[in-house]
């Protein structure tokens, strides 16, 4: 029976959700709301990353596209200086795209696997 007496001092119920249904009510929905506010600024931070990473990787692209071009339409030393110039930038180019992070987040540890679909 002490373990039932440890349980009326402790008040686990009262500490968790409040002295009344309406009060116990608006702790839920205000934990629920932040948790949700939570993950979706997680998912938002992700997506942004995301987003910086494919801009990145399209102006490595555009650049390489343009040495590829570059090389086509002069196959000797015509344009040295603009072919140099267009390789020191997308030495840059690639800098940038690898400097830019994608955050994990593990939505299954989280207990939302939905987030995936």
């Amino acid at each position: 029976m002490a373990f039932n007496r440890d349980l009326k001092l402790k008040k686990p119920i009262v500490d968790d959700y409040g002295y009344s249904f309406e009060e116990a009510f608006n702790n839920g929905k205000n934990a629920t709301r932040e948790r949700y506010r939570a993950m979706l600024l997680m998912y938002q931070n992700q997506l942004e990353a995301i987003t910086a990473k494919h801009d990145e990787e399209r102006e490595v692209y555009r650049v390489r596209g343009k040495l590829e071009l570059l090389k086509e339409l002069f196959k000797k030393d015509a344009r040295r200086k603009e072919k140099n110039k267009l390789k020191t930038e997308l030495v840059l180019a690639k800098e940038k795209m690898d400097g830019v992070k994608i955050p994990y987040v593990d939505w299954f540890k989280m207990g939302e696997p939905q987030m995936f679909d």
